[in-house]
């Protein structure tokens, strides 16, 4: 998983099952109709049975209505380009109508909840959204909370629930996200590289201020570096290399991120907060951890490569999903 902005689309290619139950509200308004029913049966009140299987009757077709309010509806969740531990962060949502509703619809993501409603002037297959704020996750691959969403009646009786899951092409929505380390508040300078070699060799290192050779393309390389004239020439595509002034680039390590910092949590936080700085300055910085090594170079891509290192230094694997509860219930998970 990347650090970019994931937007995954939820048409299922069936329908998908709603879970219809009464809210509080309607079961004490049947609880109220059972016993008018048995008052009037008791003292054989005869209009009173009107008024009772008007009661119950309203109350069924309101259950008719809240099944109704979900379907069609398709979700689209936005994962943000970066998430901190120990810090909140958000997650976009969007609901496509296939007509326009006058019911809200809720978005929930665990115990982060919001209420999506149609303004009058809604145009029909617009849509509607509104951002999730969810709690603090530890650092490493994390699973989000199960989406679900959910809407009522006009009088509150019913409440329906739905759990996307799939898009239309087949592709399943996000069910993870990658957690950055929390990056140290007053860090203190990043270590500048040491100069080695010749002083020629030492002119220049790999950065973003001048082109500086060609090579193959590599994934995950910017668009905007390659070089379509020359791979056009060629018949293969080539990325243009650029370099900067040797003095600027860091060397972010391991052993310097020690000092004062026995714990493992806090050393990535200081070389979170190093390669942030980095980030800031426009600099190439390599970064060395127990196994693991980046070369030195700079832009988005080295910059996103370093955090995905620190998320995943011996976090590399998902936690184990949570018990299975039933889907119906409220905060429920299928995971």
């Amino acid at each position: 998983m990347t650090a970019n902005p994931v937007a995954v689309r939820a048409s299922p290619r069936r329908p998908l099952p709603i879970y219809v139950l009464p809210t509080r509200f309607g079961g004490a308004f049947v609880l109220v109709g059972l016993l008018t029913l048995l008052g009037c049966i008791n003292y054989l009140l005869s209009l009173g049975y009107a008024l009772t299987f008007l009661l119950l009757s309203v109350w069924v077709v309101c259950a008719v209505h809240a099944s109704r309010a979900l379907g069609g509806v398709n979700a689209e969740l936005e994962l943000p380009e970066r998430a901190f531990a120990d810090s909140p962060f958000r997650v976009g949502a969007s609901l496509h109508l296939p007509e326009v509703s006058r019911s809200p619809i809720g978005v929930r993501l665990g115990a982060a909840l919001i209420w999506l409603e149609s303004p009058d002037t809604q145009a029909q297959g617009e849509k509607l959204s509104g951002t999730l704020t969810l709690p603090p996750l530890e650092r490493g691959p994390q699973r989000l909370p199960t989406l679900r969403l959910e809407a009522h009646d006009p009088l509150g009786l019913w409440r329906s629930s739905v759990y996307p899951e799939l898009g239309g092409d087949g592709s399943a929505l996000p069910t993870h996200l990658l957690i950055y380390p929390a990056p140290e508040q007053n860090a203190p300078p990043p270590p500048t590289a040491p100069a080695q070699g010749t002083a020629a060799e030492n002119l220049r290192a790999a950065g973003d201020e001048e082109p500086n050779g060609l090579r193959e393309y590599r994934p995950g390389d910017a668009t905007r570096r390659i070089a379509w004239k020359q791979s056009a020439r060629v018949d293969t595509l080539l990325t243009r290399l650029y370099d900067a002034p040797a003095a600027a680039s860091l060397a972010l390590d391991w052993q310097a991120a020690a000092a004062g910092n026995p714990d493992t949590e806090a050393r990535l936080s200081r070389l979170c907060a190093w390669v942030l700085e980095a980030e800031r300055r426009g600099v190439a910085f390599s970064l060395t951890l127990p196994g693991a090594r980046l070369e030195r170079e700079s832009g988005e891509m080295q910059v996103r490569r370093a955090l995905e290192l620190l998320a995943r230094y011996e976090r590399s694997d998902l936690p184990p999903a949570s018990r299975r509860r039933w889907p119906w219930m409220p905060g429920g998970s299928r995971e």
